[in-house]
């Protein structure tokens, strides 16, 4: 887990400070350092023991549980389903597929030479399917200025894949007033940074649902199905730990987003890069309870060593507890859907843990799956590690710090010219004066 060991780091170190000198004409200046590598090396010679303390654990954490894994790999997904039986949140439930998994893979059978060959199949493969994504960006409420106020803004890409390159990219801006960003807390009204996640959250899927309604209705017979990608995960356990309002607002908007995607027919894959999600592990405490309770090792990382690039791991249903041990979890409020959301790893990148998918249980049952997966694999081929769908609508999201301090300034003067004093701290102003 550390590969670069103590003295190697020393030598690193060594090495910089010999070269990095003012009198070697180079640019460095050490008057200018506030972060002195001496220093550094001094705290990790003291606390060296620490780190290597922490790497035993995971160690022996990461061989227990590979070694539950392979006593999972020699029963069925009976077999399982039996001894989880009375288990209400188990983690993770087996499909038809783990039967079909040996090592908990499933091949991809296409092999590249080179990047150019993985492009070329990538563009064989898209062709004539729509691929979209939705993502969001905000303006938080700066506590430095008198009025409350934040803006968020979401943006989506649709790729048509068409041979002539059709493609929609578009933005939306909304001002968050007041009124919708302050609550009651021990007697004050405060500005709630949950309510500005929220709202993001809100337009994102509702964005998302928009253009599944849009897209399904131009559709033709014949049609290949179009793939909806949201860059994060669809159970939205974090949800757990919100505000009683929060959190059901969140719930509502991923229900609706749910219901779109199975209405139009539209499979919808929640896409999460680095997912530190125990689905598995937790599956593998409720197989063998002497198992204890995995606190380092997640399940991207119990699966990596199994997979290649392109591989994946069988699909399972989410079967996941709350996040928060005294209240229900979030997917006892997902009605249908509660065990209607699946996962797969897939090995996007040689150098990292496999991502994982999100995917509604109706697209594995209408026989859709592995068609949704060769479309991700070739938005990952042709976004280099990264859907690049997912990218391009992250691109017509963002916003910078120079569109920030622009927003401070259109709405300071904005209230100014309608008689309201819109004041900025010294220390804010400054901060726009040197940027």
């Amino acid at each position: 887990m550390f590969p670069v060991k103590q003295l190697e780091i020393i030598s690193f170190f060594e090495h910089v400070t010999d070269d990095w000198k003012p009198e070697t004409g180079n640019f460095f200046n050490w008057k200018l350092i506030m972060l002195v590598p001496q220093k550094i090396i001094a705290q990790l010679n003291e606390k060296w023991t620490r780190f290597v303390a922490y790497d035993d654990t995971y160690r022996r954490e990461s061989n227990d549980y590979h070694q539950a894994l392979a006593r999972l790999e020699g029963m069925t997904s009976a077999a399982i389903l039996e001894l989880l039986d009375q288990n209400g949140t188990p983690g993770a439930l087996p499909t038809a597929e783990f039967d079909a998994a040996p090592n908990l893979s499933m091949d991809f059978p296409r092999r590249f030479n080179n990047h150019q060959e993985a492009r070329d199949w990538a563009h064989n493969q898209l062709l004539d399917h729509i691929t979209f994504a939705v993502d969001g960006s905000q303006i938080k409420h700066d506590p430095d200025f008198n009025i409350p106020v934040a803006a968020v803004q979401v943006g989506w890409f649709v790729n048509y894949h068409a041979r002539e390159g059709h493609y929609e990219k578009e933005q939306q801006l909304e001002l968050l007033a007041p009124e919708e960003l302050l609550i009651e807390f021990n007697g004050d009204r405060i500005v709630s940074e949950q309510r500005i996640n929220t709202r993001r959250f809100e337009m994102e899927t509702g964005a998302l649902c928009g253009l599944m309604e849009k897209i399904a209705a131009g559709r033709k017979p014949g049609d290949p199905p179009p793939v909806a990608l949201f860059d994060s995960s669809l159970v939205i356990s974090f949800a757990d730990r919100l505000q009683e309002e929060m959190r059901n607002r969140h719930v509502a908007a991923m229900l609706k987003l749910l219901r779109c995607s199975e209405e139009t027919g539209i499979p919808l894959v929640g896409y999460v890069d680095n997912s530190h999600a125990r689905d598995l592990t937790h599956m593998l405490t409720s197989c063998f309870p002497e198992l204890a309770e995995a606190r380092r090792i997640n399940d991207a990382q119990l699966l990596n060593d199994r997979l290649t690039w392109g591989s994946r791991s069988p699909f399972m249903i989410c079967a996941r507890g709350s996040a928060d041990a005294t209240k229900p979890g979030v997917l006892e409020a997902f009605g249908k859907y509660e065990r209607g959301i699946g996962f797969v790893y897939l090995k996007t990148n040689a150098a990292s843990a496999p991502a994982r998918l999100e995917i509604p249980l109706w697209v594995y049952d209408r026989g859709l799956l592995n068609q949704v997966l060769d479309i991700i694999r070739a938005e990952v081929a042709v976004g280099n590690g990264y859907p690049y769908v997912i990218e391009s609508a992250d691109a017509a999201a963002v916003l910078t710090r120079h569109d920030r301090d622009t927003f401070y300034a259109i709405f300071q003067r904005y209230a100014q010219d309608k008689g309201v004093s819109a004041r900025i701290s010294q220390k804010l102003t400054s901060k726009f004066r040197r940027r």
